[in-house]
C-alpha cells in the first residue's frame, strides 16, 4: 500500500536521496525498460541526458517511474509517478505523485493501516 502525496517535497528529498535513480518506462511489448540515470531539479522538473530506448519509450507510453532505491538497510525507497516527454537534448520528467515505502514490518495488524511501510515525501 502507499500513500499519495504531493511532488513539492521532492526538491528537499533529493538533498537525502542523491541525483541518481532509475528511470522506468514501457517497451513496445509491455515489458518494463530499465535506466540507471543521474538527473537535475530544474522548476519542479527532473532531467536527464537522453537514452534512446526511454524516449522511444515515452514518445508512445509518457508515463514513467522515477525509483531511488533506500539510503541504508531497511530505508525507504522514494517512488515518483511522472509524466515524461523528450525536451531538445534531454528527458523532462514532471512528477505527479510521490511516496516513500519500504516492506511492511512484519506484525498483527490487519486492515489498510500503512504503518511501517510507507511515508508522504518529506517525513
Amino acid at each position: 500500500m502507499s500513500i499519495p502525496v504531493e511532488p513539492d517535497q521532492l526538491e528537499a528529498e533529493l538533498e537525502r536521496y542523491g541525483y541518481s535513480a532509475f528511470l522506468l518506462t514501457v517497451r513496445d511489448d509491455e515489458t518494463t525498460h530499465i535506466a540507471h540515470m543521474t538527473f537535475r531539479f530544474d522548476q519542479g522538473n527532473l532531467r536527464c541526458p537522453i537514452s534512446r530506448s526511454a524516449a522511444r519509450n515515452v514518445g508512445q507510453r509518457p508515463k514513467v517511474v522515477v525509483l531511488w532505491p533506500p539510503r541504508e538497510p531497511d530505508g525507504y525507497s522514494m517512488i515518483v509517478d511522472a509524466d515524461c516527454i523528450v525536451d531538445e537534448d534531454e528527458l523532462c520528467v514532471t512528477p505527479t505523485s510521490g511516496v516513500l515505502h519500504r516492506p511492511a514490518i512484519p506484525s498483527t495488524q490487519q486492515g489498510d493501516d500503512c504503518e511501517g511501510d510507507c511515508a508522504p515525501l518529506g517525513s
